[in-house]
């Protein structure tokens, strides 16, 4: 490559856009609560307006999601789960003696679009299971509007979208069960992974099914520990504090990529209150020249930890064909942006840490990784 259309990048010898370390996320004390799981739960269930009985603490990831499934009663026949960032679901369906099968998802947010729902839906579907994406709620609207048309259980992951709201609901709450599971990049850590814990949150709205969850607690994966506790806690506590950095920054992110045409910034909703537990870009494949291998190490190289937003799509996956068998639902047609999105997505770390100026550098990375590339 010649350098006519700009400083050379770093992978190419060129000198890098940051010279210093990207900021890590912050660490937070933990609680000095006495009863630090119970405290969780009863601060997580203020938070989205449900009754402390309704949350329960895990520690274990695998067990949240078996819970959940259990809460919508799946025992055989099918759980539609989103294309892209739906493989929590796959082995917890797959416990439940029933077949996960893929729906394809929106373009602007990954979530399970409602077209896809509704192509995979069959008269064997006992429930959906939805993926809010990146910190943005699905289109629940259209999504609920099907579920209550062929009266099916929703289930949540909302796992990156705590703090999150759709037409001012809050994520978590639209189904029968939702998951929200702790760790790195999300808001909610739970000492992860300096404490070894895998923590998860599920949240039952209808306290008539609460008990339900409770059982499965005991059978799937048991309590969350005190030390994994007393830190979400700490970080719960911390949390709008930390939602207000993550939204200012990702603002001033979205309005410095303003006029990139190789480059989609996040996407935004007057109905949506985002979480924004990283920030996603898009490249336009059609327009761009690397691969997206190539553009996480340019763009690592130049300062910005960015790393591959998603795993390749649920409908590829070959243990999910062979239990459809011929079944045409996944059919490569039926999912063109699940198909072509996990080699068009980035992920940019967001947290309390970060400055403006970061923000301004992670703009520059892209343009100068933009230049050489389209």
């Amino acid at each position: 490559m010649t350098n006519d259309l700009g400083p050379a990048l770093a992978v190419d010898g060129g000198a890098p856009v940051r010279a210093l370390p990207y900021p890590d996320a912050p660490v937070v004390e933990a609680a000095q609560d006495a009863s630090p799981v119970r405290a969780l739960e009863a601060a997580f269930a203020s938070l989205l307006g449900v009754p402390e009985a309704c949350v329960m603490a895990y520690g274990s990831h695998t067990g949240a999601y078996e819970s959940a499934v259990m809460v919508a009663g799946v025992n055989g026949g099918e759980v539609v789960v989103p294309a892209l960032l739906g493989r929590p679901w796959v082995a917890a369906v797959r416990n439940a003696h029933s077949v996960a099968v893929p729906g394809e998802v929106e373009t602007d947010t990954a979530a399970l679009s409602a077209r896809g729902l509704q192509r995979a839906l069959s008269d064997r579907t006992s429930a959906i299971a939805l993926t809010h994406a990146f910190g943005h709620p699905g289109a629940m609207a259209e999504l609920l509007a099907i579920a209550e048309q062929h009266r099916l259980p929703i289930i949540e992951d909302a796992s990156d979208a705590l703090g999150a709201s759709y037409k001012g609901t809050p994520v978590g709450t639209f189904g029968v069960a939702s998951v929200f599971a702790l760790g790195p990049g999300h808001a909610l850590t739970g000492g992860f992974p300096r404490i070894q814990t895998r923590a998860a949150m599920v949240v039952v709205p209808d306290g008539a099914h609460a008990d339900r969850a409770e059982r499965a607690r005991f059978v799937t994966g048991g309590r969350l520990d005190d030390e994994s506790a007393a830190v979400a806690l700490a970080e719960l506590r911390a949390l709008p504090a930390t939602l207000e950095a993550r939204r200012q920054l990702a603002w001033e992110l979205t309005f410095n990529l303003r006029g990139m045409r190789a480059v989609v910034a996040m996407p935004h909703s007057r109905w949506v209150h985002h979480a924004y537990d990283r920030y996603v870009i898009r490249i336009r494949s059609m327009l761009w020249k690397r691969t997206l291998e190539d553009t996480v190490a340019a763009m690592r190289a130049e300062g910005v930890p960015a790393e591959i937003a998603c795993a390749p799509s649920l409908h590829l996956d070959a243990s999910i064909r062979g239990a459809l068998g011929d079944d045409t639902r996944t059919a490569d047609e039926h999912f063109s942006a699940a198909g072509r999105l996990p080699s068009e997505l980035i992920a940019i770390p967001l947290h309390a840490n970060l400055t403006s100026k970061d923000m301004d550098d992670v703009a520059q990375v892209l343009r100068k990784i933009e230049r050489w590339s389209t």
